[in-house]
């Protein structure tokens, strides 16, 4: 039995979009993460609730597929792309998904107005068998930075984060600047 050379292995992705405006945010992550192979497989999901939904959706996701790998996708014939419509749950079948492609990266959204107790975002990263890269919009994510916890940083070159109002007697956090290792040529630097 002949083996494949381990630099001849094809990358799978498996990217979930659902119908939400926030579908192209996701999908041009999974092809960003796509440019970094040569040879890759990437798997697009849209999972619904009913049967009778199938074909509808799969018509726009084949729109939206196509219209991002030819905005963002790259000029290399060695990708292979799949887009697949399931029905149930979108947490249970996107992931099974993965599992069963035998995806190396899993690549959701973590978007809109969702109770934070019930994230379907956090029910995959439960049950993901595989990296996944979760995303979100950055104005969603960071709060504006305290004018006087600026004032701090910049006054303390960063030994010290928060000013007295946003610090917290507790557990000591400790923040460094870590330098570039010197190059090891490929070898861990562990």
């Amino acid at each position: 039995m002949a083996t494949a050379r381990p630099d001849s292995r094809r990358f799978r992705i498996v990217a979930a979009l659902d119908e939400s405006e926030y579908a192209e945010i996701v999908l041009e992550h999974a092809i960003d993460q796509a440019a970094r192979h040569e040879r890759v497989d990437l798997h697009f999901v849209t999972v619904v609730d009913r049967a009778a939904r199938v074909d509808p959706v799969r018509a726009r996701l084949a729109e939206t597929v196509l219209h991002g790998l030819e905005t963002f996708g790259t000029s290399t014939s060695d990708w292979r792309s799949w887009m697949h419509v399931l029905v149930g749950s979108p947490a249970v079948e996107t992931t099974s998904l993965a599992g069963d492609v035998r995806a190396d990266l899993l690549v959701i959204g973590r978007f809109g107005v969702h109770d934070p107790r019930r994230s379907l975002a956090d029910r995959m990263l439960a049950l993901a068998s595989c990296p996944t890269l979760v995303v979100n919009l950055k104005e969603d994510v960071v709060a504006p930075l305290c004018p006087e916890c600026a004032r701090v940083r910049e006054d303390t070159s960063a030994d010290r984060l928060f000013c007295p109002e946003h610090s917290t007697e507790g557990p000591l956090h400790i923040a460094a600047l870590v330098s570039r290792p010197p190059s090891t040529r490929g070898g861990s630097v562990w």
